[in-house]
């Protein structure tokens, strides 16, 4: 999919983006970031990086220099050429891909749904499926297999080369020292590409990922440098403030892959979501205010000029639903609109990143199908329009229809996302910076970001609507199911 320049979000002007890439930069530079890895460490320091009391701290021109030679343009090749695609800075191409490494299959049950284990013939089956649906641009591994952990990622690979004729992204490397051993199995390196959790929130890199990061890089595979801070619990309640530690820890990324590697192929994927204050602090992966944030971090991203990797679709429902359809086209809708390129785990999630569904699946290249089919037909079109509109047809297509309260319930989640409740000023950003070095500078940084949290939770930062709630006509889905299936068998 391409979407046309009026298509593209700007939700943030210029002069706020500057301000935020301002803030991070001083976050890097006068905070800095734990690195117990004295191999990275001494090659930042190498570079002009100080190291002290177990903090790396970044100058500025570490990080122009990283931005100036990272590559911009990369590309994904297939077992199948002509799902090859190529990412490149300059342009508004989208791709949609399945993710997850999910821990459970969500399935139809006497009644209802039921969640059982995942394991190695449910990767077959699922990579079987998303090979042959059509709005399925590459495969992110969507659950794990059922084997010990040292050989978890040559099965993965085994059974990637099996059933995926598409771009195959294998999610993070389990094993550093199977590397080797799982491109020798794909038989062409170009065909993967991974993701790495790199810095843990606030401000923290791991070491074990700092390791498979540097054998990644080295071996020039793209890699998704991927940071998912909780406003509340892991990161400023702030909007501003999550945007300002979320830029500064991917920024970190970029630089330590200028280091390894000259004009790696590196992309930027920030999930800046929101934990669930009123409740027990889990992840709200798709409401509103998510939605806007992860928005703003792809527009974040593409303004200096990064390869985007983007999330969406990643719903809060445990099972399918039309809360579930909702939630999803407002997000892929919202995630393609702001500059995000190579949008993972947009097919098949439930339960946030816990579960996946064969049918949710299929209802997800269904609906998603509809919103590419809106963007081509209303090139001038806001993204707002296009979200509703894609929302409906979506509902209706799975037995829904869409009365005025679902219509007024769908404008009321889009006016969250679109509409901003903090100024970008450099006043409240340096509160934002003074808020996440005291969460650094001490142990227990979630009681900090949580006790910071009390104004937005009065001012509405979580969005609390109305639920959309009907029972779904999945008759089409299962006949596509079953026919699958036998595609599959023949």
């Amino acid at each position: 999919m391409i979407i046309s320049d009026m298509q593209r979000l700007k939700m943030l002007s210029p002069a706020e983006m500057e301000l935020i890439h301002a803030g991070a930069c001083r976050l890097l530079a006068q905070v800095g970031v734990k690195v117990a890895h004295e191999g990275i460490a001494e090659k930042l320091s190498s570079r002009g990086a100080r190291f002290t009391g177990g903090r790396i701290f970044i100058p500025p021109e570490m990080v122009e220099y990283a931005l100036a030679e990272t590559a911009k343009t990369i590309s994904f090749a297939a077992p199948d050429p002509a799902y090859a695609f190529t990412v490149k800075t300059t342009e508004n191409l989208v791709k949609f891909g399945t993710g997850g490494q999910a821990l459970y299959i969500v399935g139809p049950a006497a009644g209802g749904w039921q969640r059982r284990p995942a394991g190695r013939e449910d990767l077959k089956q699922i990579l079987a499926l998303c090979n042959r649906l059509e709005n399925v641009d590459f495969i992110t591994r969507p659950v794990e297999a059922d084997v010990p952990e040292d050989r978890m990622d040559v099965e993965k690979a085994r059974i990637f080369k099996e059933y995926c004729s598409k771009p195959m992204n294998l999610a993070n490397l389990v094993k550093v020292e199977r590397l080797d051993e799982v491109l020798e199995i794909v038989g062409n390196p170009s065909y993967v590409s991974f993701i790495i959790s790199l810095v843990s929130s606030p401000l923290v890199m791991d070491s074990a990922a700092g390791e498979k990061f540097m054998a990644l890089v080295e071996k020039d595979l793209p890699v998704a440098i991927s940071c998912c801070p909780q406003g509340g619990s892991t990161a400023p309640f702030s909007e501003v403030g999550e945007l300002l530690q979320l830029h500064a820890e991917l920024l970190f990324g970029f630089v330590l892959a200028s280091i390894i590697r000259p004009g790696a192929r590196v992309l930027y994927r920030g999930i800046p979501i929101t934990a669930n204050l009123y409740t027990d602090g889990s992840p709200r992966w798709c409401q509103p205010e998510s939605i806007r944030r992860v928005a703003l971090a792809a527009q974040l991203c593409r303004f200096y000029n990064l390869p985007c990797c983007g999330t969406a679709g990643v719903s809060d429902e445990g099972e399918p639903s039309a809360q579930g359809i909702s939630e999803k086209v407002l997000s892929w809708t919202y995630g393609a609109a702001s500059g995000a390129q190579y949008i993972n785990s947009a097919l098949g999630m439930l339960d946030q990143v816990m579960s996946v569904s064969y049918e949710q699946y299929v209802m997800d290249d269904l609906a998603l199908g509809i919103v590419k089919e809106k963007f081509k037909e209303h090139q001038s079109a806001k993204a707002s329009q296009i979200a509703v509109e894609a929302a409906v047809e979506a509902l209706n297509f799975f037995g829904v229809p869409a009365d005025a309260k679902i219509e007024e319930e769908l404008a009321a989640r889009i006016r969250h996302i679109e509409t901003p409740l903090e100024p970008y000023s450099e006043k409240y950003i340096e509160e934002q910076l003074a808020i996440i070095k005291k969460a650094v500078n001490r142990v227990g940084e979630s009681t900090v970001f949580m006790k910071t949290a009390r104004r937005g939770l009065r001012e509405g930062y979580l969005y609390r609507g109305k639920r959309i709630d009907a029972p779904l006509d999945l008759s089409d889905v299962t006949a596509r199911l079953e026919s699958n299936d036998s595609a599959g068998r023949s």
